[in-house]
């Protein structure tokens, strides 16, 4: 896996002087060098190429944080400091980039990462945006046990950050998620297959998915993820053909957001349930409401076709295929990055933890 980082948001200019580190002795520690200065400002771009997380992971614990360039003007606590966030983001930048290919791998390397963010004492500014960084770094590889052993251990020590309480629910929902959200290498997949199967046999499904309502209906206590909370507890329940229970949880949820992504899947979600209870208009002003919102989105667009060439409408089902063939683009639609979860917040969640990395 090869990256190269560029600057897309000014970052502000150096004007301190550096201290010299110490000769770098492998790729690992020229990498993450490299990654400090431009972090800082110092150049444009950060090479970052790895093949290997589970070795990346054993390097970075080998690492002298000598090498870590840091202002020399710093006390020893400060460029203490500045070294541990570099290392933490550094490794967190590497899971992202495997996170959805090698989740196992991307999760073992966000822990071993976390260890140092958790053990710091007092909390800062910087350890909260990390884990939250985090959490859209281990919800993207859609790994629920993954996801639900960071939460045991995180949310102890982040006890009132609202995200990790919805992503208790999260790791319950994650567990049925389709195979087609998931992404894997094959051997990660043949494992993970034959695990799903074991449990799934067992009735793990329907637990799995039971924690997961009530998770997120606890969750929709908090005001800041109330309607997220709602939307997902409705999905769960939409997902076990609980059309009226579904369409009671989402009552009221438009008025707690105006995150577009949930306002769509409502409306999608909503469609899905009054199909399943034969409200056929209402499903179809449903789908029409979601693509308002995002026009030519994938999942709404197709469900409106199907209602169409089934039932019969002034929507014509060939119409809408063609245009949607036309203008393929999967970034509109929601749908394909909901078992994601946080991993859409990805970019603007690394992008507060760079940004302290300029001064402790």
């Amino acid at each position: 896996m090869r990256r190269a980082i560029a600057i897309g948001v000014v970052l502000g200019v150096w004007s301190g002087t550096t201290q010299p580190a110490a000769q770098p002795q492998s790729p690992m520690a020229e990498m993450i060098a490299g990654y400090a200065d431009w972090a800082a400002g110092r150049r444009a771009t950060a090479d970052v190429d790895v093949v290997d997380l589970d070795a990346a992971r054993r390097e970075l614990g080998r690492l002298d944080p000598s090498v870590i360039p840091v202002d020399k003007s710093w006390t020893p606590d400060q460029a203490r400091e500045m070294r541990r966030r570099v290392l933490t983001s550094f490794a967190l930048e590497l899971a992202a980039i495997g996170s959805r290919r090698h989740a196992a791998s991307a999760a073992r390397l966000a822990e071993w990462a976390c260890a140092y963010v958790r053990s710091h004492a007092p909390l800062n500014d910087f350890d909260r945006a990390w884990q939250l960084a985090a959490l859209s770094v281990l919800e993207g590889g859609i790994d629920s046990r993954a996801l639900a052993d960071h939460v045991a251990h995180a949310q102890p020590v982040f006890h009132d950050e609202p995200r990790l309480t919805l992503a208790r629910g999260i790791a319950e929902e994650q567990f049925n998620a389709p195979s087609e959200a998931i992404v894997r290498t094959e051997a990660a997949a043949s494992l993970s297959r034959a695990r799903e199967a074991l449990t799934r046999a067992e009735g793990e499904s329907f637990r799995a998915s039971e924690r997961a309502v009530a998770r997120f209906q606890e969750a929709a206590r908090e005001d800041s993820i109330a309607a997220e909370a709602s939307l997902r507890a409705g999905h769960v329940q939409l997902l076990l053909s609980r059309y009226d229970a579904a369409l009671a949880t989402w009552t009221g949820a438009e008025q707690k957001t105006k995150d577009p992504a949930v306002l769509f899947l409502l409306h999608l979600f909503r469609g899905l349930a009054y199909e399943g209870r034969a409200r056929l208009d209402d499903a179809r002003e449903s789908y029409k409401s979601a693509l308002a919102i995002s026009p030519r989105a994938h999942s709404a667009t197709l469900r409106l076709a199907a209602l169409a060439f089934r039932y019969g409408h002034d929507d014509d089902p060939a119409t809408l295929a063609d245009a949607l063939l036309k203008d393929d683009d999967p970034r509109r639609d929601p749908w394909w990055s909901y078992y994601a979860a946080d991993w859409r917040f990805w970019y603007p969640r690394i992008g507060a933890v760079r940004a302290m990395l300029k001064a402790p």
